[in-house]
């Protein structure tokens, strides 16, 4: 009887471990910010795993580098930087947004003498000044078009300097050799940690719940396999309501994976609130970026940058989630979002 039990117990076990295999994969890529950290709820909490998909991440230390492995193939799902995928849609990558990962998060550092200065509520304080930036940063994009929509021409009334990295840019501050600098999570932090620098504004205070990372995926693989992309995106909306009410975890799951200091996570993610860790599309945000790009001149034609963006999904894997938690305030509240920016 023993033996028949034991025997029973290991059948058990490699039926599930089979089961396992079995999940489809899909390899995901993402860069090293807090904001990105949902991902990482999802792996810890398991989420992933009970909607029947293995996902396996890769850090990348630039959105260029992680947007040409999805185009390579490397990658089933790329999460960067808004700029990259369009312009590599603009250019014929058959791409097409899903989802999104983070909602705002860039922000303007200088020295600390300096912060008075520029540190007004209205951009006008920009006026004159020397910003540095990475060109075709989030920042780069959105801030010009926070200037647009302020009224102030940016071609005119400010002078920007491109710097190679987000490094680059707190050194130049540090040096006096720019005014000012546009940099993202966790760097601004670490140049206040660690140089001494101060932020002079969010962006968002300028230009609210503004698109930055997306979710994005080859239209074919998607086209062929959308039931493991909505059981992709519906253990990231699970993972959502975790972080949204168990703070304390939330910052341990997300320190532990980015080994970045948990004062910096704790501020950026729940202190100071600087972005946020959300997974919807954000459409009509894309299609606002995609006009700032084109006012910027980085793209000279137009584009139908809307067919490359699947709403469907997300709101299939949101319905499915709420039709099992009907009065879940969070799921609601996303869906209320849902219908506001898509």
């Amino acid at each position: 009887m023993k033996k028949i039990v034991l025997l029973t117990l290991l059948l058990l076990s490699l039926g599930a471990g089979a089961m396992a295999a079995q999940l489809p994969k899909l390899r995901v890529g993402y860069v090293p910010e807090p904001a990105h950290g949902l991902y990482f709820v999802a792996k810890e909490k398991g989420y992933f795993k009970e909607e029947g998909v293995d996902v396996e991440l890769f850090q990348f230390a630039s959105a260029a580098e992680g947007v040409a492995a999805v185009n390579a193939g490397k990658l089933d799902v790329g999460t960067f930087g808004t700029t990259a995928p369009l312009l590599f849609i603009s250019k014929g990558s058959d791409f097409t947004f899903i989802g999104g990962m983070m909602i705002g998060g860039q922000a303007i550092i200088t020295r600390p003498e300096r912060l008075a200065e520029l540190s007004g509520k209205d951009l006008k304080v920009y006026k004159g000044k020397k910003i540095g930036l990475v060109k075709l940063s989030t920042g780069d994009v959105v801030f010009k078009g926070a200037l647009k929509k302020a009224g102030i021409d940016y071609k005119k009334d400010v002078t920007f300097t491109e710097f190679g990295s987000a490094a680059a840019v707190v050194e130049a501050v540090k040096k006096g050799a720019v005014d000012a600098g546009l940099v993202w999570p966790p760097h601004f932090s670490l140049a206040e940690k660690n140089s001494g620098l101060k932020v002079a504004h969010y962006v968002s205070e300028f230009y609210p719940n503004y698109t930055c990372c997306r979710i994005f995926a080859h239209t074919d693989k998607v086209k062929a396999d959308p039931e493991t992309y909505k059981k992709f995106l519906t253990a990231l909306i699970r993972a959502y309501r975790f972080y949204k009410t168990n703070e304390e975890e939330t910052v341990q799951i997300y320190t532990k994976s980015l080994k970045i200091d948990e004062d910096i996570v704790r501020n950026e993610t729940y202190v100071k609130k600087v972005a946020e860790s959300n997974p919807d599309p954000l459409r009509k945000g894309i299609l606002d970026f995609w006009q700032h790009i084109r006012d910027a001149g980085y793209i000279p034609q137009d584009y139908p940058i809307d067919s490359h963006i699947n709403t469907e999904l997300y709101k299939s894997a949101l319905d499915s989630v709420i039709k099992k938690n009907p009065k879940d305030k969070i799921y609601k509240d996303m869906q209320t979002f849902f219908k506001k920016n898509n």
